[in-house]
């Protein structure tokens, strides 16, 4: 196992304070017409991604997963339990984990001047479809309308406020990594 995916005390605390912010960032939610609330879990997602490494995201994400699925108070409004990934929404919560995946393993070492841009660049090509194709397909299956129907309600509606997530995702991104290359 390399230094930067070896689980010690500092990156078991890393995990769990990426958990901690899907936890408290995901249940804030602000209705919205159709059945997908706005939220801030794609933030604290690619947030999270272009933080750690691609095993300690995954973990961080699977954590905040198993954590809503258990019954913790967790997912989009404060759902919980196997009902909320049976939700219309609950394609969603699989896509997180694929984009923090995705994310981390394409967003480079996060150095030098075109850091900010391979971040965004990797969050909004990668990172959203990541998230919206199952979020989109599962959204279809359940409601039972076609992929198109789903697309247009479940992404044309947010496709910019993910954007905007995923570039401030970027900026505090870059000092946040600098910050913890020091301590280790």
């Amino acid at each position: 196992m390399t230094a930067s995916k070896k689980l010690t005390p500092l990156t078991m605390a890393q995990i769990a304070v990426c958990t901690a912010l899907l936890c408290v960032l995901s249940p804030i939610a602000i209705p919205s017409p159709i059945l997908v609330p706005i939220t801030l879990q794609v933030l604290a997602v690619v947030l999270t991604a272009l933080i750690l490494p691609a095993p300690h995201a995954v973990a961080a994400q699977l954590l905040y997963t198993v954590l809503g699925i258990c019954g913790l108070p967790v997912f989009s409004g404060g759902k919980s339990g196997f009902a909320a990934i049976a939700s219309p929404t609950g394609g969603f919560i699989i896509g997180f984990i694929i984009a923090s995946l995705l994310i981390s393993l394409l967003k480079g070492s996060g150095e030098g001047k075109g850091a900010v841009l391979r971040f965004i660049l990797v969050s909004v090509f990668v990172g959203i479809p990541a998230v919206y194709i199952p979020g989109i397909l599962w959204f279809a299956f359940i409601q039972q309308v076609d992929v198109l129907t789903s697309a247009k309600l479940v992404a044309a509606s947010f496709i910019l406020l993910d954007i905007a997530k995923c570039v401030a995702a970027a900026l505090i991104a870059i000092p946040v990594r600098k910050a913890l290359k020091h301590i280790n």
